[in-house]
């Protein structure tokens, strides 16, 4: 059943990009030299995979499409979810090498996967920390920094361990325990170690790809030169909304000779960098530039955003959902306001018992993981349908956005869990594009020809 939903998904995605390029059915069937009733049948679902991935290719042949674009993710998931065992983890263990201070090759890290799923934004990964040391040195000569990544990360700590970091040339060490987390700024070297061999010390780490990697097929073929020009220097708000002013200016062929005849604006202070814009400028030269106020603005930078540190002794707890329903007991894991869809939780579960109302929902990618010896049962809802599953110890779960799901107790023990939540390709930006439309539905299957 899943796999005849795929093959009408990409018939349905056919059939959308065919209206995008003005082509009916029959007259894409001229264009790639195929049979019209098997062209019919492929678009409704009624094939073989490879049937459709040889469509696929004759379009990228005739048409200036990225056929990439047409092969849509097959979901994995298992009624919305899929699950990852402890045992299953341990089987993917890897134990990787870096320098330490005798300048020789020993074990730093063992890697192991998590839940993940083609769905999901983020690649979680429990890494224990292999290097021992017996300071808080942050250029201890056995600490091996990494040269940083391409994707954010947050990071839930358990048990003693260092984290470090390097800012402007600058090196930090930060003693973490568990409930701890931080978020860390794509490509800022960074690294781990234990702090006391006699205890277990890892932490989940949370990698995950923002719009940017969502952008990366275009920049690569866009190239270094021209990536560079889409920077802002967002760590100047005043400079980087002058920029984004210019840059609307030439969007909409508009240059300061002409704009010096406006009244309502001082262009020559709008686009002076050091100077700051009130809202009414803002507001009136957007309306001249035909965009929102919203689109010339920044997230307002802030240094500590880069690397984020979050003790749990001092994060904001609650009880959800009210002081009088206590089902959990949560506290916030590292925020950073330049990312408003990513959420981090630690969960104390408290009770044996929970009804539909106090269950989570959310539009955010969901994944969790129990890091305590308790067992924790999950439930959830999908299609109507209620199912439920055991956490133990190491196991993991991912959940797709929009389905509820909480958590009780099966022992008299309360469990623990840690969550982090992660916004997909949906953002807020194409959500009130999407919300303009007439026709919604269409959207995610097409179901008509444009005339």
């Amino acid at each position: 059943m899943k796999n005849n939903n795929y093959l009408k998904s990409l018939g349905a995605r056919i059939f959308s990009e065919a209206n995008d390029l003005k082509r009916t059915i029959d007259a894409m069937a001229n264009d790639l030299s195929v049979d019209v009733n098997e062209l019919k049948e492929i678009i409704k679902g009624n094939c073989s995979k490879n049937q459709i991935l040889n469509i696929i290719k004759k379009m990228d042949k005739v048409y200036p499409i990225d056929s990439s674009d047409l092969i849509l993710i097959d979901d994995d998931s298992t009624h919305g979810t899929v699950y990852y065992s402890s045992k299953k983890s341990k089987k993917s263990s890897r134990i990787f090498n870096r320098t330490n201070k005798e300048n020789k090759k020993t074990p730093f890290y063992e890697y192991r996967d998590t839940a993940m799923s083609k769905l999901a934004p983020f690649k979680p990964e429990w890494i224990k920390e292999l290097r021992i040391v017996d300071n808080n040195d942050p250029y201890n000569p056995d600490v091996s920094y990494n040269n940083g990544h391409f994707m954010h990360q947050m990071t839930f700590f358990v048990g003693a361990v260092n984290f470090y970091y390097e800012l402007n040339g600058k090196k930090y060490c930060e003693e973490m325990n568990t409930g701890d987390s931080n978020y860390i700024t794509p490509y800022i070297p960074h690294t781990f170690t234990s702090r006391d061999a006699s205890k277990e010390a890892y932490i989940v780490a949370i990698t995950f790809g923002g719009d940017v990697r969502r952008s990366q097929k275009e920049l690569y073929a866009l190239g270094v030169k021209r990536t560079l020009q889409y920077k802002l220097d967002i760590r100047d708000e005043n400079k980087a909304i002058s920029q984004l002013i210019l840059q609307n200016m030439k969007n909409e062929n508009l240059t300061k000779s002409i704009l010096k005849k406006e009244k309502k604006i001082d262009i020559d202070q709008l686009l002076d960098t050091k100077k700051r814009k009130s809202k009414k400028d803002l507001k009136n030269i957007a309306q001249i530039l035909n965009i929102e106020i919203s689109d010339l603005l920044v997230p307002k930078y802030k240094k500590e955003h880069e690397v984020v540190i979050c003790k749990k002794v001092n994060s904001k707890q609650i009880t959800y959902p009210s002081t009088k329903n206590k089902q959990y007991k949560i506290h916030n894991l590292a925020r950073a306001n330049k990312l408003p869809n990513v959420k981090g939780f630690g969960i104390k579960v408290l009770k044996d018992k929970i009804k539909s109302k106090d269950m989570f929902e959310t539009s955010l990618h969901s994944y969790i993981y129990n890091y305590t010896d308790i067992d924790a049962k999950i439930i959830w809802i999908y299609n109507n349908k209620k199912y439920t599953k055991i956490l133990k110890n190491g196991d993991s779960i991912y959940i797709q956005p929009f389905i509820k799901y909480g958590f009780i107790n099966i022992t008299n023990k309360k469990a623990k869990l840690c969550i982090a939540r992660v916004g997909g390709a949906i953002n807020i930006c194409s959500q009130k594009e999407l919300s303009y439309f007439t026709d919604i539905s269409r959207v995610a299957s097409e179901t008509k020809c444009w005339f």
